[in-house]
């Protein structure tokens, strides 16, 4: 599956958890509710070099470990692309290096930018799955 056929049909309702620990690298953990294709999923995005990070949160979400997804999409494109405020940031890299645009919706609006950019598509046991809300 593609990174685009992912994040329109698996991440249209999701839980999501995020590991700011070491940061400016940002890792999302986003379980897919239930079931697709008779299979468990978990999307892992790994924002290796963080330049900007903007968030919003719904009230209720701040109690939770985990924010619902409603929305993602990542797009590549390059430096001189982003914003000049953002660009300030990424002195290393030349014009036409990429770097990635994240942004999820849902209990947390979530804009991200990244110079390096991994994911990986998991399929879960559902023991694996009941672990992952219990």
């Amino acid at each position: 599956m593609e990174l685009q056929e992912v994040c329109e049909s698996l991440l249209d309702n999701a839980d999501m958890s995020i590991d700011l620990s070491a940061y400016p690298k940002v890792t999302l953990n986003i379980l897919v509710q239930g079931t697709v294709n008779d299979k468990f999923w978990k999307v892992v995005f790994e924002c290796g070099q963080v330049v900007h990070m903007d968030a919003e949160f719904d009230d209720d979400s701040l109690n939770n470990d985990l924010f619902m997804v409603l929305e993602a999409s990542v797009k590549e494109t390059i430096k001189s692309k982003v914003t000049p405020a953002v660009q300030h940031r990424m002195d290393g890299l030349n014009d036409k290096d990429p770097v990635w645009k994240v942004h999820l919706y849902g209990s947390m609006s979530l804009t991200m930018v990244t110079t390096r950019f991994n994911w990986q598509l998991i399929e879960l046991s559902e023991k694996e799955y009941e672990a992952a809300y219990a």
